[in-house]
């Protein structure tokens, strides 16, 4: 049974202003990723010059996405998602608030395949599923795309900004494999167990980062010139 919608209007700060998005009924996950970019302004990011290049990794429906390109209007904006119901939000909130962005129907991963999805009771939770913990709840696969591979079909020489939030699967992304980091100029980050700031001093460490920063909710890694 598909959930209840609602078309809401807001009008936030410069520089996102007013916006229009769809919300659906789903046990507050989508007003809890709204609080989360819009009220408590997570991705209000401290940069020294806005990014030419942003890639979304784990958009869910969207809403970052929307922030980002009122945020930086003149940059390329990519979202990558897994999931077939918040890939139709994210196309139809981009719509609404006039945002152009390559959407992307993918699972990152280390290299290019397939990956099981387990499904949970949130939108927001989904993640890719640990098929080393034995019998899992409802799963879906689908495909899989390097960051390497991803920048190929974008056509992108360098990562400006990179936004992750992949419900814990980052520890797998930067395991090993990793030296495309050498691309990217800033990324923000939401951590999950099993990976936090001892990871990220060691990537920033390895690729030339400055140490990670604490933000509202997040972490941030620039370098110098983008600090």
């Amino acid at each position: 049974m598909q959930k209840p919608e609602y078309m809401i209007g807001f009008r936030y700060r410069p520089p996102v202003g007013g916006i229009r998005i769809i919300l659906r009924d789903n046990a507050g996950s989508d007003g809890f990723i709204h609080g989360e970019v819009f009220e408590h302004e997570y991705y209000r990011l401290p940069m020294a010059s806005p990014p030419g290049t942003v890639l979304d990794l784990g958009a869910n429906t969207g809403l970052t996405a929307i922030y980002f390109g009122r945020s930086y209007p003149d940059a390329k904006l990519a979202c990558v998602e897994p999931i077939p119901g918040n890939l139709q939000m994210i196309a139809r909130n981009l719509e609404l608030n006039a945002i152009e962005a390559t959407i992307i129907p993918a699972a990152v991963d280390v290299t290019d395949g397939r990956l099981k999805m387990e499904l949970l009771s949130k939108d927001c939770e989904h993640r890719v599923a640990d098929l080393s913990k034995g019998a899992l709840g409802q799963t879906i696969e689908v495909a899989a795309l390097s960051i390497p591979s991803i920048l190929r079909r974008l056509g992108w020489q360098r990562i400006g900004l990179l936004k992750v939030d992949i419900e814990g699967h980052e520890k797998v992304l930067f395991a090993a494999n990793c030296e495309w980091l050498n691309r990217v100029d800033t990324m923000c980050i939401e951590c999950h167990e099993g990976f936090g700031e001892t990871e990220l001093r060691r990537l920033a460490e390895q690729f030339g980062f400055r140490p990670p920063r604490r933000l509202r909710g997040i972490w941030m890694m620039s370098r110098d010139t983008n600090a």
